[in-house]
């Protein structure tokens, strides 16, 4: 199985860039880095049996599921946006989720998957858009259940700049932002920095490395990444 790598941040921290950077990566001219949104990759999945496929979709909704039940209570969470987005959510995740465990039976064991969006952004995002705020306990249960993963990326940088990516955006703003006015833009990037970092903070005692990227600093921390990345 590959390693795994889960890219995290709050809106127009680099996530995507990171991520697009990472799969350029070469070892010995070879492709090692795949990210799971990539439908490029998608054609890799001809080459598992229809039995594997099943099991693989089977295995997401159970996870979902599950998901749901233990942290029902976001269902009743007020968010600051007007429409609901709880199907389109629940088919992102599945498709995200299917296409992640695909890949994992596929790549081999010096590959590394790169999920972007993972579950712990699924997890953390409902908190963006209401003033409800993640716990530990939340946390602790999310992390011992659902978190497999052997590297955490942690994109972050300026809240002016993270503003400045959203309105720029070629594929414009996240859906769930589209109907928000300026004000509440910059409430939910702020409160989505806010709930990533403790996040953070209370997850360095698990068994995987997190890495930080602050790329409104030209990338450097990026640069360490590759060097870290050819010592293994």
């Amino acid at each position: 199985m590959p390693k795994l790598i889960e890219v995290i941040g709050s809106p127009g921290s680099g996530k995507t860039f990171i991520s697009s950077k990472l799969e350029l990566l070469r070892k010995k001219n070879k492709q090692i880095f795949f990210h799971s949104s990539n439908w490029r990759n998608f054609k890799k999945f001809k080459n598992l049996n229809i039995l594997i496929k099943f099991l693989i979709k089977l295995k997401v909704i159970l996870v979902i599921a599950i998901f749901y039940l233990i942290f029902c209570k976001r269902f009743f969470f007020k968010k600051i946006y007007n429409r609901t987005f709880f199907f389109r959510t629940i088919l992102l995740i599945y498709r995200h989720l299917v296409s992640i465990e695909m890949l994992k039976k596929i790549l081999s064991d010096d590959d590394y998957l790169i999920m972007e969006p993972g579950i712990i952004m699924y997890f953390l995002q409902d908190y963006f858009y209401s003033n409800e705020k993640v716990t530990l306990r939340e946390m602790d249960i999310f992390n011992k259940i659902f978190v497999k993963t052997d590297f955490i990326i942690y994109t972050n940088c300026d809240l002016k700049l993270q503003i400045r990516r959203l309105k720029s955006r070629l594929r414009g703003l996240p859906q769930r932002m589209r109907s928000l006015s300026e004000k509440q833009i910059h409430k939910t990037v702020k409160k989505s920095n806010n709930e990533i970092k403790k996040y953070i903070l209370n997850s360095y005692n698990l068994n995987f490395k997190i890495i930080k990227i602050n790329t409104s600093k030209d990338i450097k921390e990026f640069k360490r990444f590759k060097i870290f990345l050819k010592k293994k």
